[in-house]
């Protein structure tokens, strides 16, 4: 049986990493990194993904600080979900994202992509880790 998708973002002021689950909700996907100019652009191109790929939750990304506390990014993060559910009628989900870019560049380097390649990979695969913590967390994992 299917469910709606999730989709995963790790929303950066110039790159968005985004991922997407499997239709099971089992396995998470590096989908792409945007590349944005502004915030509302992330907005736009984000809902835009919500709506192609059927997800029936976002997952943002939420990056608290190393000892929980927000952060200027946090709160960016926050404005940025408030201008999403403006313009998407499905769940926004926040999940602590905190060392996932560290994990995403240790896996790149570990697969012998270039410091030069990861740069542009880091935050889709930051947005693939977030992805897979929740839907693991669901007990969708097997």
């Amino acid at each position: 049986m299917n469910m709606p998708r999730v989709l995963a973002v790790d929303f950066g002021s110039r790159r968005i990493g985004v991922a997407v689950s499997d239709p099971l909700g089992i396995i998470a996907s590096p989908l792409d990194t945007l590349e944005i100019r502004s915030d509302a652009e992330g907005v736009r191109r984000i809902a835009a993904l919500c709506r192609e790929y059927g997800a029936g939750t976002l997952l943002m990304g939420y990056p608290l600080g190393n000892s929980g506390n927000k952060t200027e990014q946090t709160r960016l993060v926050d404005r940025i979900i408030a201008e999403l559910k403006a313009v998407i009628d499905i769940p926004v989900v926040t999940w602590d994202e905190r060392y996932t870019s560290i994990q995403a560049q240790d896996i790149l380097r570990s697969k012998g992509i270039s410091a030069r390649d990861r740069k542009g990979k880091v935050d889709e695969m930051a947005a693939r880790i977030i992805l897979q913590e929740y839907l693991d967390s669901r007990g969708a994992s097997v």
